[in-house]
């Protein structure tokens, strides 16, 4: 059967939740193309202007600074819901009282974040030490992570656009404003590279985190001045009576936060501590690569957050069994892709860096096996987030927390690098996604009782 170009463009077409979301992911596709890029230039880019050492620290430094995003409470997830349930009745007065709310409790918990971490970084914080590091001077890492910080938690608030397109079932634009401070940034850091030859890192850190900080705030003042006026947020409309159903909702999301940054996030903080940085170097660049499917298959899941919310808030049953079977059958695609990438990787990662870096096979095998599970959980993942189910997943994070310390522990010493961290970040996800995989069928069949839909 062929098609031809109108019938193509008929398929895109319409205002349903389907077509919006195919739209989207053609263009959230188009945008992450070039995001996946500019993240892979910037590794061989990155390891020429610093030391192997100095990359490992930097990737060490953002990992740890990006924790306190989740300080938030959840508040952008919880915004994210709640949003999308007023859309979808044309509530743009709630609309309004929502936004205008979530700004200013994110203002109000930043605000003391950002001054108790000065206090502490200025007193307590020894960064040589927290980075297991003697060769770069106290001095220089006290002035790189006091203004990596602050443009961090400037970034959580005016970021806060992004959730509105979020909600509006838009995530091709949010992609589109993040990627466009990415290659700008990537572009100023490419320059510096060919004109400092020191190896700054407050220079290099103060570019790649003020730059999308920069682009956010022009976006979000463009927004509220056209397609989001009747979202504009202002003092009048502030109501944390109202903000109380935002932060009911975003505690639940920021369980599961917590639980991500101690299960996935501190593995460098532990590669660091048992292996020392150069590991880290090793296991982001294996990290990375098969990080690529994840991050695909996430533009196509993107749309069915809101989407969902949108749908089990009309009770659209057949759309919900269909969106998630389409979903499955994706996710068993891109698993193939992993494995042909795992067969390649070792040509691959010697075309991306060179032979500066030895990649284990076995490291890329471990993160090979995790990718698969991950594409195949992150579906039920993304129905029970749009369903806002959250209570059982809550209930098993404390768990899902205790089995990953005490496997890290445990693997330390049976294997003598980064594996060992792979493998323990694996034991939890299984754990947790079969939770959500059964309760997501229940939820679908209607037959979820109890905890189970709650």
């Amino acid at each position: 059967m062929k098609f031809n170009g109108k019938q193509i463009l008929d398929y895109f077409k319409g205002e349903t939740r389907g077509a919006k979301a195919k739209r989207h992911v053609v263009y959230s596709i188009l945008i992450q193309g070039v995001s996946i890029l500019i993240g892979l230039l910037y590794v061989p880019l990155l390891l020429e202007y610093l030391t192997q050492e100095k990359y490992g620290i930097w990737i060490t430094l953002t990992t740890i600074l990006g924790w306190f995003s989740f300080f938030d409470i959840g508040l952008g997830n919880g915004l994210r819901n709640k949003l999308a349930e007023v859309l979808a009745t044309n509530d743009f007065k709630k609309g309004k009282i929502l936004v205008s709310t979530t700004y200013a409790m994110l203002i109000a918990i930043f605000s003391l974040v950002l001054l108790l971490f000065h206090i502490s970084n200025i007193f307590y914080l020894n960064w040589n030490t927290i980075l297991n590091t003697r060769s770069i001077e106290s001095n220089e890492l006290f002035f790189l992570t006091s203004i990596v910080f602050t443009f961090f938690i400037i970034r959580f608030i005016v970021q806060i656009i992004s959730v509105i397109f979020l909600a509006d079932q838009k995530p091709s634009v949010t992609k589109l404003i993040t990627t466009s401070g990415n290659v700008l940034a990537f572009v100023v850091v490419f320059i510096l590279t060919k004109t400092e030859q020191s190896g700054n890192l407050v220079l290099l850190g103060t570019i790649i985190s003020a730059i999308p900080v920069l682009i956010f705030i022009i976006v979000t003042i463009i927004a509220f001045n056209t397609s989001y006026k009747d979202l504009k947020p202002s003092f009048n409309s502030v109501d944390f009576k109202i903000g109380k159903g935002i932060l009911q909702l975003g505690t639940s999301f920021f369980f599961l936060q917590i639980t991500y940054i101690i299960v996935f996030t501190t593995a460098n903080i532990f590669i660091t501590q048992f292996y020392g940085p150069e590991e880290v170097t090793v296991y982001n660049i294996a990290y990375k690569y098969f990080h690529i499917p994840i991050m695909v298959f996430s533009l196509f899941m993107m749309p069915v957050w809101s989407a969902v919310t949108d749908a089990y808030t009309k009770a659209d049953f057949n759309w919900l069994k269909k969106a998630l079977k389409y979903a499955n059958i994706l996710s068993v695609l891109f698993s193939g892709g992993v494995v042909i990438m795992l067969f390649v990787s070792t040509w691959i990662y010697k075309i991306w860096v060179g032979e500066e870096v030895q990649i284990p096979v076995n490291l890329s095998i471990a993160l090979a096996v995790f990718t698969v599970i991950e594409l195949y959980i992150t579906p039920y993942s993304y129905f029970i987030n749009g369903i806002g189910k959250l209570k059982l997943t809550v209930l098993f994070t404390t768990i899902q927390i205790l089995i990953y310390i005490i496997l890290v522990y445990t693997f330390k010493n049976i294997f003598g690098n980064s594996i060992g961290i792979v493998l323990a970040i694996l034991g939890p996800l299984v754990l947790v996604g079969s939770i959500q995989v059964i309760q997501v069928h229940k939820l679908l069949r209607k037959t979820a009782l109890g905890v189970w839909n709650k």
